[in-house]
């Protein structure tokens, strides 16, 4: 047996009553539940890694491997940025401010998972921030690859001396990183947070964002973003291939001039004769040709002025002009192809310079042409995209017109014009169809309710009568109940006087004594089948009595002139108690009593009658138990109280709880006092208050009546 001092309502509570306490709202629709905060963070933190790793790094080395033709002490500052910098902004910025935003979100969920209410300010400010934080994301991403650019530029300009001009033929890697990674995150997080944001709009009904973005504007700026991207990636792959072709071309081209240069300079011995022949090896407006010694002072003159090689700056030039002939390309500070020839008779080293700029007019010309052709593909994208988009938002724009216009006005008369044959076109016919639907289901519902409407007068009309021939008959039939009380009361004293005089007539009449015998005899049948015959028609009207004062009783509930006012239920169960003490006390029945709630709108006499008809059934039918005990208690909800009384009685079959409450009817085969109305009248009060009763329990095994009765005035 379960140990009642700490009463269990389990069952007690019906499903339209689970509500949470505080400012709550009820939990309603089984298809979206509340996601689970692990899952929830997983998701995201899974869309952020793959938006920083796929969209960071992928693009910016996809980028980098087009468009920077660095050397590897240029290289290797670029992948240091990409390892260093990377993490610090792209992880503050995708990782560590997202994090930040969504906490609140976070804390949130784990404490509606733990069973904390649900507040509705607290659940309409997590529904803006879910709704919100794709968008603040997408800005910080795009920020993250603004931000990673200046910086890190910054440093390939000063550590590995980048020209200003190299850094600006790569300002499309902004809007390549940035928008792919910001888009990725705005979708992603969109999508990771959809079951927050459709917990959250359910639970408020009518929740909705205070900030609109059109489903264009989001197409749009998708398509754009892509286009953008593979327009960032064509573009410098073909400048990167044109700028190899030319250097390529041009490294040929000076060592075949330098070699050309060297032989006819052999024919002369003196330095100032073969420097005119050395000239002839110079490639391009501002190329030129310089020898030089062992120590690599210059021997010839230098159009900058310069005296030694190391003037220059190029990268690593000595190793790279450790052979007897070569060339490569020098990116370090400036773009130049370098050739060089070693004469070993006298020992001279021949140097040619020449710059990719000269020979560049094609390739510029091409830049210039594949950024008008990159605006006008994006022109083209935009009119494009603007009226693709329009095909799209227009048709479901009138549908959320439409839709409007019914939840506003009511009006199931609205049509949705069809215009296409795709999807669109089946949602338009399924509306359609649904509202006509919704207006024969209009129709019948008011006829319906009309119909309703005359039953519920008609009904009314009867229960009135009814109520009133109860009272009537109830209050009409005491009269003659009281007459034939009264006439029975004189018939007793008619009956000795009857006897005696016939006594008396025996002994004027000399009777003998057989007649005596035969006058005695019939004296004591008459008297005992009169008193007993005036003892049942006793009892039957003190029964009709108690019969019809019950009747009168419940015709006059929420009739009488008690109104409506805060009540202690305790103060109310003290009264009953006091009542019933000697009964409880006979019958050896403890009571176990639990708080009930102190300020209850009710009329205080009324839900006296309650407790006294339910305490008094659960004494009538406790029968043979073990532990005899009545437990009382109540619990407190924020819209309703709820009480219980609770016995270890004979208990009630399952089929007939339900007939425990109609009038007088009585199921029990037990001899106890009552005319099966004292539930029926309970169930009356309790309706007038705008509550309810109803009852738990199982054949020997007890029984447990709860009440409820609003919290406030209705």
């Amino acid at each position: 047996m379960k140990d009642l001092t700490e009463p269990t309502l389990n069952g007690a509570v019906e499903p339209e009553a689970q509500f949470v306490s505080g400012a709550a709202l009820p939990l309603t629709d089984d298809r979206f539940p509340l996601p689970a905060p692990r899952r929830v963070r997983r998701r995201l933190v899974r869309a952020w890694l793959i938006g920083l790793t796929i969209f960071g790094y992928g693009p910016a080395i996809t980028y980098g491997q087009l468009a920077w033709l660095f050397n590897e002490h240029q290289w290797y500052w670029t992948y240091l940025l990409y390892f260093t910098e990377v993490p610090l902004v792209g992880g503050l910025c995708v990782l560590v401010l997202p994090w930040i935003w969504y906490r609140p979100i976070h804390d949130a969920l784990v404490d509606w998972t733990s069973g904390v209410p649900v507040d509705r300010a607290r659940c309409a400010a997590i529904y803006e921030q879910a709704i919100h934080l794709p968008w603040r994301l997408a800005v910080a991403a795009f920020s993250a690859g603004f931000v990673g650019y200046v910086i890190g530029f910054s440093v390939l300009h000063w550590q590995a001396n980048q020209p200003w001009i190299e850094i600006a033929k790569t300002l499309p890697a902004i809007p390549l990183v940035g928008g792919m990674m910001g888009a990725f995150c705005y979708f992603a997080t969109a999508r990771a947070l959809y079951p927050v944001l459709a917990w959250c709009s359910v639970q408020l009904r009518y929740a909705r964002p205070t900030r609109r973005v059109s489903l264009a504007e989001k197409f749009l700026a998708t398509v754009c973003v892509l286009m953008i991207a593979t327009l960032c990636l064509l573009q410098p792959a073909a400048y990167s291939m044109g700028q190899t072709v030319t250097e390529h071309h041009l490294k040929e081209r000076a060592l075949t001039r330098l070699q050309n240069a060297a032989h006819r300079m052999q024919l002369f011995n003196r330095l100032q004769d073969q420097f005119p022949v050395l000239q002839q090896a110079v490639l391009g407006r501002e190329g030129y040709a310089l020898v030089l010694d062992a120590q690599g002072r210059a021997l010839t003159p230098h159009p900058r002025g310069f005296t030694h090689i190391d003037q220059e700056r190029f990268y690593k030039f000595w190793e790279r002009a450790g052979g007897s002939e070569g060339s490569w390309v020098d990116r370090f500070g400036r773009h130049r192809v370098v050739a060089f020839i070693r004469l070993r008779d006298p020992s001279r080293l021949l140097v040619s310079v020449a710059f990719p700029s000269d020979f560049a007019l094609p390739l510029n010309h091409y830049m210039q042409f594949a950024w008008l052709a990159m605006l006008e593909v994006l022109l083209v994208l935009f009119i494009f995209g603007r009226y693709f988009t329009r095909s799209i938002t227009t048709p479901l724009g009138d549908l959320t017109r439409t839709a409007q216009r019914i939840a506003e006005h009511g009006d199931l008369t609205q049509h949705v014009p069809v215009t296409t044959n795709d999807e669109l076109g089946e949602v338009a016919l399924s509306f359609n169809r649904m509202m006509q639907q919704l207006q024969a289901s209009q129709a019948d519902l008011e006829e319906y309710t009309k119909r309703l409407e005359r039953s519920t007068q008609e009904l009314s009309m009867l229960n009135q009568e009814m109520e009133d021939l109860l009272r009537v008959v109830s209050h009409d039939l005491r009269a003659p109940l009281i007459n034939i009380q009264g006439f029975s009361q004189r018939l007793e004293p008619l009956m000795a006087q009857t006897l005696r005089r016939l006594e008396e007539l025996a002994v004027r009449q000399g009777a003998d004594e057989a007649q005596r015998a035969q006058i005695e005899a019939l004296k004591t049948s008459v008297q005992a089948r009169f008193s007993e015959s005036l003892r049942f028609i006793g009892k039957g009207v003190e029964k009709m009595d108690v019969l019809l004062s019950s009747l009168l009783a419940v015709s006059r509930v929420g009739r009488k002139a008690d109104v409506m006012q805060p009540n202690d239920l305790n103060g109310i169960l003290d009264d009953v108690l006091a009542t019933f003490d000697h009964q409880l006390k006979e019958r050896a029945i403890d009571v176990i009593r639990q708080p009930l709630p102190p300020r209850v709108p009710c009329r205080r006499n009324e839900i006296n009658q309650v407790f006294s008809n339910l305490l008094a059934n659960a004494i009538n039918y406790m029968g043979p138990t073990g532990r005899r005990f009545i437990e009382i208690g109540g619990t407190e909800h924020p819209d309703r109280v709820e009480c219980y009384v609770r016995d270890t009685g004979i208990g009630i079959n399952p089929e007939d709880q339900e007939r425990v409450f109609q009038m007088f009817m009585r199921l029990q085969a037990v001899d106890v006092p009552g005319e099966g109305v004292g539930l029926a009248y309970v169930r009356k009060i309790l309706r007038s208050h705008g509550g309810k009763i109803w009852v738990v329990s199982q054949k020997g095994q007890g029984s447990t009546f709860f009440f409820s009765l609003p919290a406030t005035r209705g």
